[in-house]
Parts: C-alpha cells; sequence; structure tokens
C-alpha cells in the first residue's frame, strides 16, 4: 500500500495565538488538491500560490487540523525552507506520463 501521509516535526514551530505548533503530517497531493489550490488562490490573490499548496498539502500542523494559507507567512525561514525541502521529497516534479522521473 502506498504511504499518502507523513510525519514531520518543524525545526522552530509555528505560533499562532500564543500556541506553538511543531509536529504534523504532510500528504501527497492529488489531481483533487490541484482543483482546490486554484481555488485557495483565486480566494486569496494577494497571498503566495507556494502557501496555497502547503496549505493544502499540511494534514495535520499540531492541532489544528486546517492550515490557512495566511497562516503559513506566520512561519520562520528555516522552518518555511525545511517544507520546501520535505514538499519537494513527497512530490517529485519531473514525472513523465507514466509516473517516472
Amino acid at each position: 500500500m502506498l504511504q499518502t501521509e507523513f510525519k514531520f516535526t518543524l525545526p522552530k514551530g509555528l505560533y499562532l495565538n500564543g500556541e506553538l505548533h511543531q509536529q504534523g503530517k504532510i500528504k501527497r497531493l492529488t489531481a483533487k488538491d490541484e482543483l482546490v489550490i486554484q481555488d485557495l488562490a483565486n480566494r486569496h490573490p494577494n497571498i503566495d500560490v507556494v502557501f496555497c499548496v502547503l496549505a493544502q498539502a499540511i494534514a495535520q500542523l499540531g492541532s489544528l487540523t486546517k492550515v490557512m494559507p495566511h497562516q503559513l507567512e506566520q512561519l520562520f525561514l528555516p522552518d518555511f525552507l525545511y517544507f520546501q525541502s520535505l514538499f519537494s521529497q513527497l512530490q517529485p516534479q519531473n514525472l513523465d506520463p507514466s509516473g517516472e522521473l
């Protein structure tokens, strides 16, 4: 069975409303997620699409079961870089239609 969710621990953690969110789960994106990301980007035109993609990929962050793109703008740089690296490992970019790299 293909693993679709992966646990992570952020180097620093995201502080929201005085609460630290450091551990969570990130998932592999599906075609349906792509549609949700397009909708998020349209609803939040002033937020970089990178945050929309990450918000859709994060299945859980601390006590948050849904992360919004604007919340991710508060990430410390080491956490943002960590997410970019983890996301790149989970979502290979240069696949051919057969799914090969």
